[in-house]
């Protein structure tokens, strides 16, 4: 079998899904290769490169038509789709947080996000600021899941705080609904 560095990210998936970032090692991920630990070097360099090309293969797949037309219909399903890729893998956003957006295929996603952004009507000078908080709402928003996901069998301690029956939404309604709201922030951005 040719290595490859998406075979690499293929094998590095499939252990994050069984063991975690834990259990993510050169060592393991060269056993599960099949190859040796010196060999797995010889197509990445550390364990930064690995998160890279982990994080450019949870990102691969999603090119979206940019539309102008509907530019926040655009960053909704961005978004969708970035968070749905995201809880695929066993500790993606802690692979997101611990790489930089260098890869060709995030960094195609930030211009369209930005460019969106714009036309929006978010200044220049803001764009960063806003491609973040965009960026960090679905990689918070997901960590948040993850999280809940693990205490499956845990009555959620927001269905009544003070005496208060508060109404829980799924979680895809809180997800379109705090985009909404951030939405509702850039406007200030302008």
């Amino acid at each position: 079998m040719e290595i490859t560095r998406d075979k690499i990210a293929e094998a590095a998936i499939v252990i994050l899904n069984r063991d975690g970032i834990g259990g993510l090692s050169m060592r393991v991920l060269a056993r599960e290769l099949n190859i040796k630990a010196s060999s797995l070097y010889w197509h990445i360099k550390s364990k930064r490169d690995l998160y890279d090309i982990v994080a450019e293969k949870i990102s691969s797949g999603m090119k979206i038509a940019c539309s102008m037309k509907d530019a926040r219909g655009y960053l909704v399903q961005t978004a969708a789709l970035y968070r749905e890729k995201l809880l695929k893998v066993r500790d993606s956003v802690e692979i997101f947080t611990q790489s930089a957006p260098v890869t060709p295929e995030r960094l195609e996603i930030i211009k369209n996000c930005i460019v969106c952004l714009l036309h929006l009507g978010v200044g220049e000078k803001d764009c960063v600021i806003a491609s973040n908080m965009f960026n960090n709402y679905v990689l918070a928003f997901v960590a948040d899941e993850m999280r809940w996901a693990s205490f499956a069998n845990t009555e959620n301690p927001f269905s009544s705080i003070l005496g208060v029956n508060l109404e829980i939404m799924s979680g895809d309604e809180q997800f379109l609904r705090g985009l909404d709201v951030l939405f509702e922030g850039f406007k200030i951005l302008k």
